[in-house]
């Protein structure tokens, strides 16, 4: 294991060389392990591991520019109680995401969302993982001792006093479902159900969004609030007027053929749906004429694909081939595990020279999905958007391709 910031960089550095000088990688086709030890053996070899691997991380990122970092998180506070390790793996996860960590390997049930701790553990953690204090093992582990609660598993209710607005907020934010209704019927009192979605739900929701991206939240516990968001949608839409310019445009929403996986496709149409489009959800292993003929009938805004492995994201080409073929102008959103930005840039390009015109867009998540979705249907602001991918992509496709060399090794 490479303990400091520089030998980490120093091996990542050498690594990038070879892959990339000699054998033709591109930068984003390497994931560096950054690795990190226990904090919980108090020895003053592994004190330092967790601010080492942090800085390790930035440094990687700063001077290998492109490349991805990845991170078993947990190991930092192997040896520890399960509620002492769910605050340290928070807090740690957090300052690694904020230097730049791309893929974090975690168990969403021994961590707890980093806004819920407080400001008191924070820094309990953080004197531990940088090191601050000679004591910050023993400090830690005394304040822990005899804890058996999860955080955020408080018997008394957090939210006792908050008005109905916020506490809407705050349960959304929280995760909590239990009484969202009579909160929303309580809110209709004195406002109205097109208030209620703009001026409280959808706000909650974009703060759920804004702390994923921010790192304060993994993806687990996001799933949570867009659950509770479904449910006080649900409630409410028996009192919206939907003749109100209620739904703001039209999504065929699919995962590919041959693809039974729709998590992530799931959360897109609950934050779609959620923020005032009417989506049409085709489920799982679709294939590509029903998603057009769908397009067709509902005189669809955008098309969103989804595809988890590597052989079904080829159905995303043949569809953006297909749309072009007919001379139909969706425009195409993509996401999924198996795809990335560069693959999103390839398949907008149908031959060298010509990209399709309405445009293919890779999104990460379902909140960069709904910001492409907000642009594309803004009169300014849709064809400068299409405009700038294109020069992206064709800038990146015509870069000049490393030429590999051979390298030679004395053996003896």
């Amino acid at each position: 294991m490479a303990r400091t910031r520089e030998r980490k960089l120093e091996v990542a550095r050498r690594i990038r060389d070879i892959a990339c000088g000699e054998y033709g990688l591109a930068p984003h086709q390497l994931l560096f392990d950054d690795l990190t030890f226990t904090l919980a053996t108090g020895d003053a070899e592994w004190i330092d591991s967790a601010v080492e691997t942090i800085e390790g991380i930035r440094l990687i990122k700063r001077e290998l520019p492109g490349v991805l970092t990845s991170l078993g998180v947990s190991n930092v506070s192997f040896g520890l109680t399960p509620p002492a390790r769910a605050v340290l793996n928070s807090v740690f996860l957090y300052h690694c995401v904020e230097a730049g960590l791309d893929a974090a390997i975690i168990n969403p049930a021994q961590t707890v969302p980093y806004a819920e701790i407080s400001a008191e553990r924070r820094q309990l953690a953080e004197d531990l993982i940088f090191n601050r204090r000679t004591d910050a093992l023993s400090r830690y582990i005394d304040h822990f001792s005899g804890v058996t609660e999860r955080v955020g598993a408080e018997k008394v209710d957090p939210f006792a006093g908050l008005a109905a607005p916020e506490r809407i907020h705050a349960q959304i934010l929280h995760r909590r479902k239990e009484g969202i209704e009579a909160l929303i019927d309580e809110t209709l009192r004195d406002r109205s159900a097109i208030s209620v979605l703009n001026e409280i739900l959808l706000p909650a929701m974009k703060d759920v969004g804004d702390r994923f991206g921010a790192g304060e939240l993994i993806l687990p516990f996001v799933l949570q609030s867009a659950e509770v968001m479904k449910r006080a949608v649900a409630h409410l839409e028996q009192y919206l007027d939907r003749t109100e310019g209620y739904t703001k445009g039209q999504v065929v929403l699919a995962t590919v053929f041959g693809d039974v996986h729709d998590i992530g496709k799931n959360l897109v149409k609950t934050i779609l749906s959620n923020n005032g489009y009417t989506v049409h959800d085709l489920g799982k292993q679709v294939p590509l004429t029903t998603i057009v003929e769908k397009a067709i009938e509902v005189d669809a805004d955008v098309i969103g694909l989804s595809a988890l492995l590597v052989s079904t994201s080829k159905q995303m080409p043949m569809m953006v081939e297909e749309l072009d073929r007919r001379g139909l102008g969706y425009p195409v959103i993509i996401g999924g595990a198996a795809i990335n930005r560069g693959f999103g840039r390839r398949i907008l390009y149908l031959d060298p020279e010509r990209a399709y015109g309405p445009g293919v867009f890779y999104c990460r998540d379902a909140f960069e999905g709904l910001d492409v979705m907000e642009t594309l249907i803004s009169t300014a602001k849709r064809t400068p958007f299409i405009d700038r991918i294109k020069d992206e992509a064709y800038t990146e496709l015509n870069k000049p391709v490393p030429v590999r060399r051979e390298r030679h090794y004395d053996r003896t």
